[in-house]
């Protein structure tokens, strides 16, 4: 068994390596035999990513995995909602206007802040396009990409901060939480399962319209990321929880409500988390309400899982 072998049928767990490992071998061998070492990589890597989604339940049968599946339609439309009107007023509409009539003729560091800007302006179109037509692989392929730019433009904003100042850490915490919904939507469109090209087309394409008013409306009605219209008070928890207490009918196996709020959660959170931070004083003063907050939705999940039939009490209900 070669090194590239080894270590990719090291991520599976210990019970699906002892079971299905020499098959995999036998597969593994079939497939490679008189392949060069690119394509012997490229299977090894193949192998090694599956073993990792059976390790983090991101696969089309286990529950965290049918969830992402359920709400990348929706979350692809999220993101759109979020894209495709700028915002009269609004921070973005300086920043993409800057970024489009500035040019090539500009230092490496700001170009790439101005790809990263106009990247994530229009490659959301994309992720609609490839969802629509049932192009899932490509879907997770873009939100790789949009996970990727805004990665860039948090590191652009981590490095052209003024050396000191009050205002320093105000306008990374402001950039940073507005970059959320692009970091954390691409991301979970990156790792959801393909879903099958033929899979739900129409249903797909109804649900894509459906994230994107979604979208649209939640960052309309927060005011897009102008400071004037940032909320206090309550309404940065009720943006942040709604969302998340809609992830708990997953608990009962109730795919839809939970997928919207997944989708829409990515947006809610880049609202809010900025405006708790700002009102609370900080992280460390945000973070015993986050564990805590944490804390009780893992039990409303866990509890809601407990009253859950099982399916041989369900066979026993209907004789």
């Amino acid at each position: 068994m070669n090194v590239a072998l080894r270590t990719a049928l090291a991520l599976y767990p210990a019970r699906y390596r002892r079971d299905r490992g020499a098959e995999l071998a036998e597969v593994f061998a079939d497939t490679t035999a008189g392949s060069g070492r690119l394509a012997t990589a490229r299977e090894a890597l193949d192998l090694a990513a599956y073993g990792l989604r059976l390790r983090t339940g991101l696969t089309d049968t286990a529950l965290p995995g049918r969830l992402l599946a359920a709400a990348a339609p929706l979350l692809t439309g999220a993101l759109l909602g979020l894209a495709v009107l700028p915002g009269v007023g609004d921070w973005r509409e300086y920043t993409l206007t800057r970024a489009a009539r500035s040019g090539t003729d500009l230092p490496w560091g700001r170009l790439v802040e101005n790809i990263a800007v106009l990247g994530l302006a229009v490659i959301p179109l994309l992720l609609v396009a490839a969802a629509a037509l049932g192009a899932w692989r490509a879907v997770r392929l873009l939100g790789t990409v949009v996970a990727l730019l805004g990665a860039v433009r948090i590191g652009y904003a981590a490095l052209s901060l003024p050396p000191s100042g009050v205002w320093s850490g105000w306008f990374f915490a402001y950039e940073t939480t507005a970059l959320v919904p692009y970091l954390l939507g691409g991301l979970m469109l990156a790792v959801a399962p393909a879903r099958p090209a033929d899979a739900h087309g129409r249903t797909d394409r109804l649900l894509i319209l459906a994230g994107a008013a979604a979208g649209f409306a939640v960052t309309r009605a927060q005011g897009g990321y102008d400071t004037r219209n940032l909320m206090d008070g309550w309404w940065p928890v009720a943006l942040l929880l709604l969302p998340l207490l809609l992830v708990l009918f997953a608990a009962r196996d109730r795919l839809l409500p939970a997928a919207l709020g997944l989708a829409v959660l990515p947006l809610t959170a880049g609202f809010s988390l900025f405006s708790l931070w700002e009102q609370l004083g900080g992280v460390w003063r945000a973070a015993p309400w986050a564990i805590g907050t944490a804390t009780a939705l893992l039990l409303g999940y866990r509890l809601l899982g407990s009253a859950r039939p099982t399916r041989r009490q369900t066979a026993s209900l209907m004789g």
